[in-house]
């Protein structure tokens, strides 16, 4: 499997776990099987032996975390919730998964219970700037602009070349009309990844509010030589501010 020998460790593992069928310490077999069948996009398969495994160890952590991801990659939310929540259960500190189910929560704007797995996380890892983002975006999306603004003032204080930190805190300066700063953020996200379209989508779509249309589509622009999506970039330059379509 490290060496990308994905055929030949797959036919391994068959042949280890017919030595001895019934035997529960298959299920760590079951999950290098799993995520074999995932590097391979056979998600079908990988679903199959992941639970296939939890049949032989119910309280495998590795497995449910595994599933769960993989639920995930499938658009099965209700069911990665569910595993998220068993594993949870088992061991209430597991910080993957309070960072996927915070997700789920977040997607089913369960906000509260999301914030809560969230500041929990950031408990236990104090350094994890991703949480951190997503609590900042979470209370954006919550109506809580403050307490956004200051997560992301901490986030750039802390990790100043943390480019998602910048962008973030301008989208947030976006929202309160302080276009200015807001470009002033987004110029520094620029200039530290310089070849993420996405960043070169919200500062078009910040020129675009502020009527700078020449600007917003050299944004666009060069967002689609970086890979963005030309037909959604189109659409952008064309929406205003309220969601409407231009005139």
């Amino acid at each position: 499997m490290e060496q990308d020998s994905l055929g030949k460790a797959e036919s391994l593992i068959s042949q280890a776990m017919h030595l001895k069928p019934a035997d529960k310490a298959n299920a760590v077999l079951y999950q290098y099987l799993g995520e074999i069948y995932v590097r391979q996009k056979r998600h079908n398969d990988a679903l199959k032996a992941f639970s296939d495994g939890l049949s032989l160890q119910g309280e495998n952590q590795n497995l449910l975390i595994d599933r769960a991801s993989l639920y995930l990659t499938m658009d099965s939310e209700t069911r990665a919730l569910t595993d998220l929540d068993r594993l949870l259960t088992i061991n209430p500190d597991h910080t993957q998964g309070l960072f996927y189910r915070a997700y789920v929560f977040r997607r089913q704007h369960l906000m509260m219970k999301a914030r809560r797995d969230y500041e929990h996380l950031i408990m236990l890892e104090p350094d994890n700037r991703e949480a951190r983002i997503s609590l900042a975006i979470l209370n954006a999306d919550d109506n809580r602009p403050q307490e956004a603004m200051e997560q992301a003032d901490v986030i750039i204080r802390y990790w100043p070349n943390y480019a998602t930190g910048w962008i973030v805190r301008g989208g947030l300066h976006q929202k309160r009309r302080n276009y200015e700063l807001a470009l002033e953020d987004m110029n520094q996200a620029i200039s530290l990844e310089p070849d993420n379209p996405d960043f070169y989508i919200s500062r078009g779509i910040l020129y675009r509010d502020f009527k700078k249309n020449s600007l917003a589509r050299a944004d666009f622009a060069r967002a689609v030589q970086l890979g963005a999506d030309p037909a959604e970039c189109a659409s952008l330059m064309l929406t205003n501010r309220h969601g409407k379509k231009a005139k």
